[in-house]
């Protein structure tokens, strides 16, 4: 949150912001410095440890409700791995010697039981959207990747190079990284937010749009002959429609930790939280289809880092434009 403000905290400084159209400031982290009106004058000398006079500053730590938000996004992205590898290994099962599939693996109870796991991973990884942004949470998949390499290996055989090491150090350098440098601004996203300023904003309109244009377009011109070349050509797509479930998550995960926390039962009044739930479900199982496809095809070791990457860009820069 900001720390300062003309020597004080926001704390201190919250009590001289003007109200505005009756508006409740419910925490420091939904002010922003336009709400700050004229304070008393500070004192001479700001006590140690706290901002000089006229300085605003950023925290860079965690607070309460992004540290649970990465604790259970930690959680989460521990068993999806598991989850993936139960997928890819009914997969692998179900290949006959020519790699054809015997039967559709939607038949296979190990898959359904991946299936069931992933569903788990994905509610808490939902659940910590309520608490931190998405340019926190998304990157903290990286604990999956880690996960999936030790798997991998172990269980299905699969090789694990120096190469793919050297990424994963990478992968996890970059992830400590963007958590130590989000800063603790957070929207206070609520229906009556979202209807009148996050979606009449042209830039979340031109988010959508592009992914209604690009999925089609990369389905039907792409996919079909280059999907076994590259498993690029699978997650990209992949990884453009979970981003739209990422940013849905954002909005209902938000509206439901505040319906909980406050009791504002006027939030179920509005259309938002129903259409964010059924944007969630659509695109979650439509991801999950292409996904699947590409474990058929690839490896999992190559699989998941290159989903993992894909996704956290298209679903931090997703959050970024509509947010």
């Amino acid at each position: 949150a900001f720390r300062c403000y003309g020597g004080r905290t926001v704390r201190e400084a919250a009590e001289h912001i003007p109200r505005r159209e009756g508006r409740d400031l419910k925490s420091p982290a939904t002010i922003s410095i336009s709400d700050i009106g004229p304070m008393p004058p500070a004192p001479p000398a700001a006590p140690s440890g706290q901002c000089p006079e006229g300085i605003i500053t950023l925290s860079l730590e965690l607070s309460n409700d992004n540290m649970i938000g990465v604790i259970i996004a930690v959680a989460a992205n521990a068993v999806i791995p598991l989850a993936l590898n139960l997928q890819k290994y009914a997969h692998v099962q179900n290949t006959d010697s020519e790699g054809k599939p015997r039967e559709p693996f939607t038949k296979i109870p190990t898959w359904w039981l991946g299936i069931s796991l992933m569903i788990g991973g994905e509610f808490f990884n939902l659940l910590a959207y309520g608490y931190a942004p998405t340019a926190l949470v998304a990157p903290v998949g990286a604990v999956g990747v880690f996960f999936n390499g030790i798997i991998t290996t172990t269980w299905l055989k699969e090789p694990f190079s120096k190469q793919d090491a050297a990424g994963l150090l990478a992968i996890a350098a970059g992830v400590v990284i963007v958590i130590s440098s989000v800063p603790e601004v957070q929207l206070d996203l609520t229906s009556e937010f979202i209807m009148n300023s996050v979606l009449p904003d042209p830039r979340c309109w031109g988010y959508f749009l592009f992914v209604l244009l690009i999925v089609p377009v990369w389905s039907l011109l792409v996919v079909p002959r280059f999907r076994e070349q590259h498993v690029l050509v699978l997650l990209v797509l992949c990884s453009l429609i979970s981003s739209v479930t990422v940013v849905a998550s954002r909005a209902f995960s938000s509206i439901l930790t505040d319906l909980l926390a406050t009791g504002r039962v006027g939030e179920l009044a509005s259309p938002v939280p129903f259409c964010a739930l059924l944007l969630i479900i659509v695109t979650a199982i439509w991801s999950t289809a292409y996904l699947n496809q590409a474990m058929q095809t690839f490896g999992n070791n190559e699989v998941v880092p290159v989903y993992y990457t894909t996704f956290t860009l298209a679903s931090v820069s997703g959050g970024a434009l509509v947010y």
